[in-house]
């Protein structure tokens, strides 16, 4: 049975690797269902043939079983939600307090730095909502959208930090986050996982991962392109045209109606409730109040979340009911006692996997691969102890949950891209860069100092160490920042800058390997080494995965 998991799993990975380098022209869920169809059609040849009719019977219930139904639920009821949002004019509310805000004593840079870190506020279940409702609004701002308020370089910014804010917002999210996944999987051990363990970590990474993102655009990326990165081109007219977003009263209502809901699925003042239950509720209140049509409803909802988590779930349990997963972990521990990776350099590698191969909506592998990471722990191989399994889970979350961004098979990057009117590429390498180099390992540190003392069991008790914590964030962000700079002084549209840039990835990917092995594993030098070893093999393969510069797709590859 060994092979046949061999042969799953490899058709698994050449699968998706072809159809990210656009091999394969189909939907990437499509290939997910044809791929998890192929894996247990061999199953049922393989294990007729030697184990006999009972061992194919029992494939469909295998294949079921490793379905995690409580995101697949909270999911659908968080865009449930949103659709009745969007069809009773809640979104144009948004709009129209931001207007006013910039009107406040936050004045125009408190206003921007709000609707930036807006996606994560809201935490809706997919960054897409947020920013299809709002990116034409940031353009706005802008000259060719009327308002005047910002340069085009400083709208360029705006709108690239904003996306990046808004896919990665799926991840913290308590309504379906692609976060829940791993609590699920932690709720083995921390009884209260479920409240939320992975949320904190990846807030707070996103946040100045947005940041960096932002110097990253403004220092590098813009130099790299200084002549293809284009807004959209003003219609006829267009700048003598006043902005001003009204929104109905049934908007603000159900606005208030929404964040009522959020805070009742966040913080639990009655107890427990399924985030479900208080979801749906809010969403029929908005529906009646709002006098909301089937169609406009309909409108709201985006499908793409949904169809990608329950592709990447069929695939997770075809490859389970084929013997896939077993042969990854095998693979992976031989991977492990490569004296140069070790478990600490195995793990740098996979903490960035979704990075190296970014899918169109982070649910898909995320759905495949959190189940090989939960057999690195005790119930599994035995590499890590609970409270390491944590700090892997937080910083390989909030790096998948990022990873929809830069990718090339219509990532939500594109969006913002599309906005700016650049064919490809221009943001895709701030996005990987940050995933990569900062948010991964803020979100380790965080988790190991701060946020386990929060989820106590019987047999672990770790208290915050705020000291380590604001250390290790300073290096993080201190080194990063340097890295930007120095990068940006050697950026220029030349061949020769571009692999100068790469040599920046190396150097940040080497630092993420090492923070994350001494997170995991504590002052040994030996692990720290084969981190650093294995954050420069992962920064390697994600460094020339990004553009060289603004082509038509599909990218080259480098």
């Amino acid at each position: 049975m060994t092979a046949l998991g061999y042969v799953t799993l490899t058709i698994f990975l050449a699968a998706m690797i072809l159809t990210l380098l656009r091999k394969i022209n189909l939907p990437v869920q499509t290939v997910l269902v044809l791929v998890a169809l192929v894996c247990l059609a061999l199953g049922a040849v393989v294990k007729g043939a030697l184990v006999g009719w009972a061992a194919v019977l029992a494939m469909p219930g295998e294949m079921m079983g490793g379905i995690i139904l409580h995101p697949i639920t909270a999911l659908l009821a968080g865009l449930f939600l949103a659709g009745a949002l969007q069809a009773t004019g809640g979104f144009e509310a948004f709009k129209a307090i931001i207007g006013r805000l910039q009107k406040t004593p936050l004045g125009l840079a408190g206003t921007v730095v709000i609707l930036i870190n807006l996606p994560m506020l809201a935490s809706l279940p997919c960054g897409r909502i947020l920013a299809a409702a709002l990116l034409p609004l940031l353009f706005a701002f802008g000259s060719e959208g009327g308002m005047n308020l910002l340069t085009k370089s400083q709208l360029v910014v705006l709108i690239g930090a904003f996306a990046r804010n808004a896919f990665g917002s799926c991840g913290p999210s308590p309504i379906g986050g692609v976060g829940q996944i791993g609590e699920g999987f932690l709720g083995s051990f921390f009884p209260t996982a479920a409240d939320g363990i992975l949320r904190a970590p990846q807030a707070f990474a996103l946040m100045l991962g947005t940041a960096l993102t932002a110097l990253f655009l403004k220092l590098v990326s813009q130099k790299l392109y200084p002549n293809d990165s284009s807004l959209r081109e003003k219609a006829e007219g267009e700048a003598e045209q006043a902005v001003a977003v009204k929104a109905p009263w049934t908007g603000y209502v159900s606005l208030v109606i929404f964040v009522v809901a959020l805070f009742v699925s966040i913080f639990q003042p009655f107890g427990k409730i399924p985030v479900q239950t208080v979801l749906v509720f809010a969403s029929i209140l908005i529906i009646i109040i709002g006098r909301a049509g089937l169609e406009d409803l309909m409108a709201g909802i985006i499908l793409l979340p949904v169809t990608a988590m329950i592709s990447g779930f069929m695939a997770a349990g075809a490859l389970a009911a084929t013997g896939g997963f077993d042969a990854l972990g095998q693979v992976l521990s031989l991977f492990s006692k490569i004296p140069l990776l070790g478990v600490a350099g195995m793990l740098a590698i996979f903490v960035q996997i979704q990075t190296m191969i970014p899918l169109s909506c982070s649910r898909i592998l995320t759905a495949a691969l959190v189940p090989v990471l939960f057999l690195f722990g005790p119930a599994g191989y035995g590499f890590l102890n609970w409270e390491q399994l944590a700090i892997v889970m937080a910083a390989y979350m909030i790096n998948a949950t990022t990873s929809c961004g830069p990718s090339p098979l219509g990532g939500g990057g594109m969006m913002g891209e599309g906005q700016m009117r650049a064919e490809s590429g221009y943001i895709k390498g701030a996005y990987t860069f940050t995933a990569m180099a900062v948010m991964a390992p803020l979100a380790a540190v965080y988790m190991k100092f701060m946020n386990l003392a929060q989820f106590p069991t019987d047999e672990l008790k770790v208290s915050t160490n705020v000291a380590a914590l604001a250390g290790y964030v300073a290096l993080i962000v201190v080194a990063n920042v340097v890295a930007i700079k120095l990068m940006s002084t050697v950026a220029t549209p030349e061949d020769g800058s571009y692999h100068r840039q790469v040599i920046g990835f190396l150097a940040t990917g080497v630092l993420a390997g090492v923070v994350l092995a001494l997170s995991v594993f504590g002052f040994q030098p030996l692990a720290a080494l084969q981190g650093g070893i294995g954050g420069a093999v992962a920064a390697a393969w994600i460094a020339y995965m990004v553009p060289r510069r603004l082509l038509p797709e599909p990218a080259p590859f480098y």
